[in-house]
Order: C-alpha cells, then sequence, then structure tokens
C-alpha cells in the first residue's frame, strides 16, 4: 500500500489523534508525583533554544548567553509548575481558552495537506454556489435627485423619451442628469462590485437587465437611476484549473473542521454532561437546553 493511501485510511487518522491527544496531555500535565523537585533540561530542548535565539538575532549565542536561556527556561518551568501547585490554572478563561486552541491546532495538523483533482472536482460540484463566476455587466446611468423633482417618475419617463430617441451623444448621456459623485459608466461589473457603489438593490436589480435600450428608474440609496446595459458576460461556472487554490482553501478548510468535530465528538462520549436549571427570569433568556440524551448514563 502506498503512503498517500495508507495516509488516508481512517485507521491511521484515529491512532495518530490519538497520539496527539497523549502528546498533548504529555505536555500540559502536572508535575509527576515522583519527582516534583527536579527538572532535567535535554539536549533537545537546549537546542530549541539555541535555534530560537538564532531565528531572532541571526547568530548563535555565546556561552554566557545560552547559559541565561537556559536559567530563563529554568524559570519559566519553575514558576509554571508553582502556578499549577497553587490552582492558579483553575477557572481562568484565557488558559482554558488557550488550552483549547492548542489541541486544536494540534488536531489541525493532522488534516491531510494533499488532495487530488478528482477531490477538488467532486467538492466544486458539492459546492457550485461557491466557486460560480459571476456575471458581469458594462453599463451607464443617469442620476435623478428626488429632492429636485415633485414627479421623478414623470421626469424619468420624458429623459428615457429623449435618451432613446438620440437626444445625447454616446458618452455624454450622463449630462443630462442631476450631479453625483457615484460614476455615470462602470466596466463589466460584477454585482458585489456594484453594490460597493451604488447599495445592494440597485445592484440585484440592475444585475438581471439585458443589453438594449434605456431603461427606468431604478432606485437606488442615493435616488433613482436611467440605466443602459451596454455589454453582459452571464454568470459561468470555471473549470477547476482556474480556481484550483481557491477550491483547494476551501476543501481544506472543510476538511479541519471535519477533523476537529469528529475529534470532539469523540472525546465528549468520554464525559457525562449535565447542565443544571437556571431561573430564567434573572438571565432574561430562555431555558439552556439540556444536555444530549445519549450523553447521559
Amino acid at each position: 500500500m502506498s503512503i498517500l493511501k495508507l495516509w488516508r485510511e481512517p485507521l491511521v487518522h484515529f491512532l495518530l489523534l490519538g497520539a496527539a491527544i497523549f502528546s498533548f496531555n504529555e505536555l500540559t500535565r502536572e508535575v509527576s508525583s515522583e519527582a516534583p523537585d527536579r527538572i532535567i533540561v535535554s539536549s533537545g530542548q537546549i537546542e530549541q533554544l539555541v535555534a530560537n535565539y538564532k531565528r531572532t538575532w541571526m547568530r548563535t549565542p555565546t556561552e554566557d548567553e545560552l547559559n541565561a536561556l537556559v536559567e530563563g527556561h529554568v524559570r519559566e518551568e519553575v514558576f509554571y509548575r508553582e502556578a499549577l501547585a497553587m490552582g492558579l490554572d483553575q477557572d481562568d478563561s484565557q488558559v482554558r481558552r488557550r488550552m483549547r486552541m492548542k489541541l486544536e491546532f494540534i488536531l489541525e495538523d493532522l488534516s491531510p495537506q494533499d488532495v487530488t483533482d478528482e477531490e477538488l472536482a467532486s467538492f466544486m460540484q458539492q459546492h457550485p454556489d461557491k466557486f460560480r463566476i459571476e456575471a458581469r455587466i458594462t453599463f451607464q446611468q443617469v442620476f435623478l435627485n428626488p429632492d429636485n423633482y415633485s414627479d421623478l417618475e414623470a421626469e424619468a419617463e420624458k429623459l428615457l423619451a429623449g435618451l432613446n430617441g438620440g437626444a445625447a451623444a454616446e458618452g455624454q448621456a450622463e449630462l443630462l442628469g442631476d450631479m453625483t459623485m457615484i460614476p455615470g459608466a462602470s466596466q463589466l461589473a460584477t454585482k458585489s462590485e456594484i453594490a460597493r457603489f451604488f447599495g445592494e438593490r440597485f445592484a440585484g436589480d440592475v444585475i438581471k437587465l439585458m443589453p438594449g435600450e434605456w431603461t427606468g428608474p431604478i432606485y437606488s440609496e442615493y435616488g433613482g437611476h436611467l440605466v443602459r446595459i451596454n455589454d453582459r458576460i452571464e454568470s459561468s461556472q470555471p473549470v477547476l484549473d482556474e480556481v484550483r487554490v481557491q477550491v483547494e482553501r476551501e476543501y481544506l478548510a472543510q476538511l479541519r473542521k471535519q477533523q476537529k468535530d469528529q475529534a470532539y465528538e469523540q472525546l465528549r462520549k468520554r464525559y457525562e454532561v449535565s447542565v443544571e436549571p437556571v431561573n430564567t427570569e434573572s438571565v432574561n433568556t430562555k431555558p439552556v437546553k439540556a444536555a444530549r440524551a445519549a450523553d447521559m448514563k
């Protein structure tokens, strides 16, 4: 069996998960009761101290500097053990959060990093909207400020008749409307790009239009707009090569989340969880959901 096939075996992931949890417990467990007053600075730890120093200062530490690094490590270990002995790690939300993050990082490292084109193609098929290329339009717009008209609809109808009858020269149509800082024309813009200037309402309406005559008014948060679509490229589903980086990023992110969720579910089975009732009036919320029946033994 090849290494790649072996890596994809669920049993391998389970064994690695167990090893990761064991390593995590070893790294974070309290000092052994057999030798509570013994601190061993291993050669591997010294090499790590030297490597960290070299990354920071771009040189090897001197003998005195190395001694100071080792003593700093011992100082940290002494304070860490004493803090654990005093229970300073208990009921500390920041410590709990950091411990959780460390374990989640370990679990993420267990997720496979090499994926095949077949896996990515299948992921694209399962999430077509996530990778779909947006429709793009080239359009012109003439702005009508509602503060300037008692009947904006009537003014729009009059201007439309002139625009579609050739009253304005090419590229000069926006001069017929009211002054505005928003662009009079946009080239091959997507709905999201249009929304940045005109708002979601206008973008949602204008992206549906087809090339042809002037139409409107189409409303934005600023007022009314007369619009003509000059060109349109329809939405399309890309091939994998066009969006491989994005697909791989999304796929691996989902894989990491699934890995963590599965690990959590396995670990949670080891605990009996119960939630005490609370006075809902005092917390001003709905009753806390009881623990899952499967967890109650």
